[in-house]
């Protein structure tokens, strides 16, 4: 029914792509702590397709003006173009503090990267036709493990910078960004022979992504430890009306003369609030971890709706004001987020 050249470029393309969305939901099956759903990764993988027809467009345009030869947009301008493109994505995550380790990063940067390819190498392929069919998919392969492994690199050293410093600021992206555009070039430079550069990607990815996830569970681990433990100790405190005693009720008291009363009110039981969700956020990721379901919790829309509404109370500098207490890095604020997405995703199950 098909001709042999159709049915020869549909098993190169095979060849190529599968193994890459093999190795995704690889690394979505060994995340334990189930910190991405799979229709999240499809969802990025489908970004990362939009983002591959985007830049074929203003690749193709860049080729049309005829200010720079194909060669050397290659080497230089296409890996700024499709690393900047494809970073986007990570860096609105990563804002609204929809990631918050580096395994999360390394997956979403990952699946961006794999959908990147999927479209990438569909007009790739073809016109490696005449090299052989092993040749042209181990170079579509390596290839695809390369738009994925960059993107994941970007999104692992931005995770890691933001956490380190502590800082929101867009600086923490410049050397994730650099550092992709730097391996992207060197794939593209003409002294590789393109097979060589494939094997050499395709030993070293697994290798390093592997190391990511062992680091990147290890702190999860023990910032789950730490972190739970700090927020029993100040609940238990609440509840045995003992909180009064203890140095962070005395630092509430020491906010009287700078909050109104009823203010102050408001920012306890935010306080309180936060501490049972964020307790809840690390119970889920514990039981998780050890193979249980978790399943929805029908108080958690209210409690939600509750802390939105004493945010607006207290406002910014209430906010502020507490980050002693409860904490306000990227990964206390993603925990709350992971919640609200947990909510958002059973009330579309029960719909």
């Amino acid at each position: 029914m098909f001709s042999p050249s159709i049915r020869s470029l549909a098993a190169e393309a095979g060849l190529s792509l599968l193994p890459v969305l093999i190795f995704l939901f690889a690394l979505e099956l060994i995340d334990t702590y189930k910190l991405l759903t799979l229709r999240r990764v499809l969802r990025t993988v489908a970004v990362g397709c939009g983002v591959a027809l985007a830049c074929y467009a203003l690749n193709t345009a860049a080729y049309q003006t005829g200010l720079v030869s194909p060669g050397i947009w290659a080497r230089s301008g296409a890996p700024f173009l499709e690393e900047f493109a494809k970073g986007l994505y990570i860096v609105w995550l990563l804002r609204r503090n929809r990631v918050g380790f580096m395994v999360d990063a390394a997956i979403s940067g990952f699946a961006v990267g794999a959908g990147f390819a999927l479209i990438e190498n569909l007009t790739y392929i073809p016109g490696l036709s005449g090299t052989g069919l092993l040749t042209s998919a181990v170079r579509g392969l390596g290839t695809a493990m390369m738009h994925g492994g960059t993107t994941a690199i970007f999104g692992i050293v931005s995770v890691n910078l933001s956490e380190m410093r502590a800082s929101r600021s867009w600086l923490m992206f410049l050397p994730g960004f650099a550092a992709a555009v730097f391996i992207h070039g060197l794939y593209n430079q003409p002294f590789w022979r393109p097979v060589a550069a494939a094997v050499v990607v395709l030993v070293m990815l697994p290798v390093l992504m592997s190391l990511i996830f062992w680091r990147s569970e290890r702190a999860l681990e023990k910032w789950l430890g730490t972190k739970l433990d700090k927020d029993i100790d100040l609940l238990q405190m609440m509840t045995a009306g003992s909180f009064s005693s203890s140095h962070a009720g005395r630092y509430l008291h020491s906010l009287e003369n700078t909050f109104a009363p009823e203010v102050l009110g408001d920012m306890l039981s935010y306080l309180q609030l936060t501490l049972e969700l964020s307790a809840r956020a690390k119970g889920d990721l514990l039981r998780r971890e050890m193979g249980f379901t978790v399943p929805p919790d029908p108080e958690l829309p209210s409690q939600l709706k509750e802390l939105r509404w004493l945010e607006s109370q207290i406002g910014r500098a209430g906010k502020l004001a507490l980050a002693p207490l409860v904490g306000h890095s990227r990964r206390d604020v993603w925990e709350l987020e992971h919640l609200a997405a947990r909510e958002a995703s059973s009330a579309g199950t029960d719909h």
